[in-house]
């Protein structure tokens, strides 16, 4: 049997209830229709093997914390955003009124 490079246009399709099938979301009818389709099919067998392991990877890694260097760096560029979005509004107003101050009134 070969594999596909690229997934269908139906097994794109199908990835999000791939997501909800491994979260246990879906009715009973539909889990029994997405279990047959990734039954048959070696693309979506793989992506669901895939998920599932990145699943499991996020929830280990969910429960550590991150070393204190990235915790700092992470509040100091969250910082830094927020103080640049702050700056933003006064900043296009200053420059709106300057360009009406010179008579140019586009933008």
């Amino acid at each position: 049997m070969t594999v596909r490079t690229r997934p269908s246009a139906r097994c794109r399709k199908l990835l999000l209830e791939i997501s909800r099938y491994l979260d246990g979301d879906l009715t009973p009818a539909r889990r029994r229709q997405v279990e047959q389709h990734i039954g048959a099919c070696e693309c979506c067998v793989t992506m669901a093997a895939r998920l599932r392991r990145t699943v499991a990877a996020c929830r280990v890694e969910g429960s550590r914390r991150p070393p204190r260097a990235v915790m700092s760096r992470a509040a100091a560029r969250i910082r830094a955003l927020i103080a640049k979005s702050e700056q933003r509004p006064r900043d296009v107003a200053g420059a709106r009124s300057a360009r009406n101050k010179s008579g140019n009134t586009a933008g």
